[in-house]
């Protein structure tokens, strides 16, 4: 059954974010940016008095025909990185966006050789004339047998 499901789970976190991208620029930056004051709350909703003046100031400059991308490195300049919400991915921060990865492979690893470990596996053949070989249990096998 995980065999099944893997592939499955694999293909939902491929897709998810592709399907995410897209619609309105301004919300995808909104969502995309974070706030630079706050530690983990996206712009879109920050009640800060610092996320309303970026939220007009990316209306001014969508509105002056800038792309997503120059307002976002325009951020990134008068910020820094951390308006990105994530780290940069070169550098000593690709550890951030590899270890989870590594961490995910070793989980499902994990799982799968102790469930192999703990279910039931037959027994040998030599097991059977291994109980036929106690004199009790020769016994016994002959009392059942017999009735």
């Amino acid at each position: 059954m995980l065999r099944r499901l893997l592939p499955l789970l694999l293909l939902l976190a491929i897709a998810t974010p592709v399907l995410a991208q897209g619609g309105d620029p301004k919300e995808q930056l909104l969502k995309e940016l974070w706030c630079p004051i706050c530690n983990g709350i996206r712009l879109d909703v920050c009640e800060q008095k610092v996320c309303e003046q970026m939220r007009e100031m990316i209306d001014q400059e969508l509105a002056a025909g800038k792309t997503p991308e120059q307002i976002k490195a325009q951020f990134i300049d008068l910020y820094g990185p951390v308006v990105l919400g994530e780290p940069p991915r070169e550098g000593f921060n690709l550890i951030a966006w590899i270890m989870p990865i590594l961490f995910l492979i070793g989980g499902i690893t994990a799982a799968v050789l102790i469930t192999r470990r703990r279910s039931p596996q037959p027994a040998p053949a030599s097991a059977a004339s291994a109980t036929t070989a106690d004199p009790y249990l020769a016994r016994v096998e002959r009392e059942v047998a017999d009735e």
